[in-house]
């Protein structure tokens, strides 16, 4: 075969198989989705941000997205967006990790309700309005309507799946477009309201003198101007009189009065004088 010393080709080398693909690791496809940032790769770290989809990211790299206008992304401005609230794990520690094992199903946070690791093994939710994160298992054994972690009203089209699968994503994206069209209504109703009512002050009105109609009988006005013009004579009269009495009273107290005068007596009268 080969005419090169009794050299014997195997099948595999002179016939080419297809390779089978390379299956993914799970483990390490789990940790790249609840441990690392979507869009930058890096280790998640608070403030955690999440959108309509479910996936997740730091704010550093959500800004760094919005700022970078070249790229296309679903992800337009920060209202896309929201801040997960999550319930940080006191059983976990950063250096036991630093070791050869690594434990992929231990998570630094928690479902607040039942206690399961936000790792990847357990599916997690959270609530679009207030962005707490709770395990789909809490939501199903402990049905509630208000929110487990801070008591808020929930609509079941503002729970959103955390890193979930192709199904979920296409149930995400056709509720994230019906979530748009209820915020646009509800915004042109507060408009609406806010054109509509005018708040009404309770003012009494005051006549002006430009709204004073002009009387046409014009003596009742010309007796009541005499009649004020009266008064205020006597009124004045009686003042001035009462200024005069009390000079008179005031002089009285450092001046001997004229009609009093002492006559002179015989030895000390005058004539030049008196």
């Amino acid at each position: 075969m080969g005419g090169d010393g009794g050299s014997i080709p195997r099948r595999d080398e002179v016939v080419k198989v297809k390779k089978a693909p390379e299956k993914k690791n799970k483990d390490q496809d789990m940790v790249g989705k609840w441990q690392h940032c979507a869009l930058s790769g890096q280790a998640l770290t608070k403030p955690i941000m999440s959108c309509a989809l479910g996936r997740l990211y730091t704010k550093e790299a959500v800004i760094n997205l919005l700022l970078d206008k070249s790229t296309k992304s679903h992800i337009k401005r920060l209202s896309d967006v929201v801040e997960l609230k999550l319930t940080d794990n006191a059983a976990y520690n950063s250096e036991i990790h630093a070791d050869l094992y690594i434990d992929h199903y231990s998570s630094p946070y928690v479902c607040p309700v039942i206690g399961l690791e936000m790792s990847g093994k357990y599916r997690f939710t959270f609530n679009w309005s207030c962005g707490c994160a709770v395990s789909e298992r809490a939501l199903i054994e402990i049905p509630s309507e208000t929110c487990h972690k801070c008591g808020i009203k929930v609509n079941k089209e503002d729970i959103i799946i955390i890193n979930g699968n192709a199904e979920d994503i296409k149930n995400l994206t056709d509720q994230m477009k019906r979530r748009k069209e209820r915020l646009k209504k509800e915004k042109k109703k507060k408009t609406d309201d806010q054109s509509v009512t005018v708040p009404v002050l309770d003012i009494e009105e005051k006549p002006s003198k430009n709204n004073v109609k002009p009387s046409k009988n014009k003596r009742p006005t010309e007796d009541n101007d005499k009649q004020t013009k009266k008064s205020k004579t006597k009124s004045d009269q009686t003042e001035s009189k009462n200024k005069f009495e009390d000079t008179n009273s005031y002089k009285k107290l450092f001046h001997k009065n004229s009609e009093k005068k002492d006559k002179a007596h015989w030895v000390t009268y005058n004539p030049y004088y008196n």
